[in-house]
């Protein structure tokens, strides 16, 4: 059946205006004379119809349009930077956005030595072996849970991680809670960094290598819980400030820590152009940019389990020939660390590095007098520079480190020469190769990749996968 509008338009034109034209004579005979007024033509009534014709059609369209429309969910999915669900309801601020990233690492080592001794070896007359490698391994396989809920400053944020080399378990990474007060101040509660170093904070997505440096690994904090607050208070200068239950408590179990809190701040600022994200120079900075900051931690490590045993809060820390305070009869001690950092990127140059001192003090025996390391306190300090240049823009960049570690029981360098394929321009694919030599690494620490004692050369190869 025809929609009324065709029937309309059914007969002829010329009928309905010579309808319109009688009744507008008939009303003329009814009334008064009047002035005479000026008569539509046939043309302005034919118009006029058609103009009632077409506005009749839209409206037609317009309903069929919106009874063809499916209903709406009130929540839209799309990828944004990571798979994204978002609430299309302002009055209900949710959203979830989840990424993953994998590192796929080859390792081979081949050892100048076949033994390391140090401290803790003499005390129990068994040196370190030092072995070669030649392996491949899951680095870093994550997903990332993040988002807003309740309302629009109320942040979360779950990182799942899993490696090859911690018996292929998942744990939680880092997870918190957030709430945006202003932009100055950002308050968190949950597992984070510490911010005790800005190759720390910066994270491992935009390493220029496959990983940190040695000086890095041996010097910086590691996880822990408590609160802590994120801000910028002026105009390109940041803050981080954090109290947590220990510099370095990651997975340890509540008889493990302490119940004395440890401090730890860092603050930063871009004098020049806006620095931007990552080491590698990818905005081609026309005019320098640079970062620059310092970071300060201080924490009172350790203390003695029921059965007297050294708890797991002191058990990271080693000295500068590699051996653990805690092998060594110390059960406890004061520790501060100071960074001192700086970052430069220009014209797809680039160039960063670190400063370390720190100082443990009022160290602590096992109940008895400390015998195989009688000295009290204890000063290390070290450091790290990087540079790289693209070849190719945004694409292909040879990158050089030097890092080392000063101490009264030894001294330790690292010597390296990397190369970074970005393959989509971005660090979600990207291929590193580097070719390092130690000589007698004093820090173990499978994600960096080091071994108390690794004397020789080193070759790796990463691919970094991320969405």
């Amino acid at each position: 059946m025809n929609p009324p509008h065709r029937q309309l338009f059914a007969f002829p034109t010329t009928v309905v205006a010579a309808v319109v034209i009688a009744l507008l004579a008939t009303r003329s005979v009814a009334q008064e004379p009047e002035a005479a007024k000026p008569q539509p033509t046939l043309q302005e009534l034919q118009r006029r119809v058609d103009e009632q014709g077409a506005m009749l059609k839209e409206l037609i369209k317009q309903q069929q349009d919106q009874q063809a429309k499916p209903a709406t969910s009130g929540f839209e999915m799309k990828y944004d930077k990571g798979y994204v669900m978002r609430s299309t309801d302002a009055a209900n601020p949710f959203e979830l956005r989840i990424n993953g990233r994998m590192q796929l690492r080859y390792t081979g080592f081949a050892p100048d030595t076949d033994s390391y001794q140090n401290r803790e070896t003499a005390a129990t007359a068994t040196p370190v072996d030092v072995t070669a490698l030649d392996e491949i391994e899951i680095e870093r396989g994550r997903l990332e849970f993040r988002g807003t809920w309740i309302d629009p400053r109320m942040h979360f944020y779950i990182n799942l991680d899993a490696d090859t080399d911690d018996g292929h378990v998942v744990i939680f990474h880092d997870f918190w809670f957030n709430y945006e007060f202003s932009k100055s101040f950002d308050l968190y509660a949950g597992k984070a960094f510490v911010p005790g170093s800005r190759d720390w904070l910066n994270g491992s997505t935009r390493t220029h290598f496959a990983d940190r440096s040695m000086a890095t690994t041996y010097f910086r904090t590691d996880r822990t819980l408590g609160v802590w607050a994120i801000g910028q208070p002026l105009d390109g200068v940041w803050y981080r400030a954090m109290i947590g239950n220990g510099l370095s408590t990651s997975d340890l179990t509540p008889d493990q820590v302490n119940t004395k809190p440890a401090y730890s701040a860092s603050v930063w600022f871009e004098p020049m152009a806006k620095y931007g994200s990552g080491y590698a120079d990818m905005e081609e900075h026309k005019d320098l940019a640079a970062q620059m900051g310092a970071s300060y931690s201080y924490g009172q490590q350790g203390g003695a389990s029921a059965s007297g045993a050294s708890i797991g809060e002191s058990r990271f820390l080693r000295i500068s020939d590699g051996s653990r305070l805690t092998s060594l009869g110390v059960d406890a001690f004061d520790e501060s660390l100071l960074a001192v950092d700086a970052a430069f990127k220009c014209r797809g140059w680039s160039l960063h590095g670190e400063l370390f001192q720190r100082w443990l003090t009022d160290l602590t025996p096992l109940g008895t007098t400390v015998t195989s390391f009688p000295d009290g306190s204890v000063q290390d300090r070290g450091g790290y520079v990087e540079a790289g240049t693209f070849l190719v823009s945004k694409t292909l960049e040879p990158v050089v480190r030097y890092s080392t570690i000063h101490g009264k029981y030894k001294n330790s360098n690292e010597y390296a020469v990397g190369l970074n394929w970005y393959v989509d321009q971005t660090h979600n694919n990207k291929f590193t190769f580097d070719v390092t030599w130690l000589d007698g690494a004093p820090v173990a620490n499978s994600g960096a990749g080091y071994r108390v004692g690794d004397d020789g050369i080193g070759v790796r190869m990463q691919w970094q996968i991320a969405f």
